[in-house]
């Protein structure tokens, strides 16, 4: 059966800025490096991998969604830290709340944060 995801891959403009935004913004960690343009961040469920592409050989972005036990506190870490927020505050959505960032290569990101259960 072909449900149940394996890995997920950011294409970035530049690894560097990608790996330091994912690495002191999100608190992720590299795990591996597989040459110069491809990198594997830490995580404990679906591997997330981010890879070096040319803007126009894209074919699609990502939008992942990452935990958020503290929606608040991180709304307000994401803004000091200067990140682009595209929402004035965290919105509500069915299972909580959540907000969209962009990382240095204007991927959306979701931070959610589960509270309707």
């Amino acid at each position: 059966m072909l449900n149940k995801l394996c890995v997920l891959t950011v294409k970035v403009d530049n690894l560097q800025a990608a790996i330091k935004f994912y690495t002191e913004i999100l608190d992720f960690e590299i795990s591996k490096h597989y040459g110069e343009k491809i990198a594997s961040l830490v995580h404990s469920e679906v591997p997330i991998v981010l890879e070096e592409t040319e803007a126009e050989k894209r074919d699609s972005n990502v939008l992942p969604g990452i935990l958020s036990k503290d929606i608040n506190r991180d709304f307000s870490r994401m803004k000091e830290a200067g990140v682009k927020v595209l929402f004035d505050e965290p919105q509500p959505c069915p299972p909580g709340r959540y907000f969209v960032i962009e990382d240095p290569s204007g991927n959306q990101i979701e931070i959610v944060e589960f509270s309707n259960f």
